[in-house]
């Protein structure tokens, strides 16, 4: 008789805990009526554009280049 009411008392629960997980599904919402179709479907409202920022003013002389560090002429032309 324990196993029975341990048994019922487990199935009620998992039957609860999946019900109100699919009950907040928007598909299973709909087909159960909880919510009307016309308020499922409007859609979010637009975001208002935001301004964009100007370019940054181009940096002052670079110093050197990228490849300098490992560059062929550098390394085999050693002067001594």
């Amino acid at each position: 008789m324990t196993n029975f009411f341990l048994g019922l008392v487990a199935g009620c629960i998992i039957a609860g805990v999946a019900t109100i997980t699919a009950a907040r599904h928007p598909a299973v919402q709909l087909r159960l009526g909880l919510v009307p179709p016309a308020q499922a479907a409007i859609a979010p409202p637009p975001r208002p554009e935001t301004p964009r920022c100007p370019a940054p003013p181009p940096a002052a002389a670079a110093v050197g280049r990228p490849d300098m560090l490992f560059s062929r002429s550098r390394l085999w032309s050693i002067a001594p």
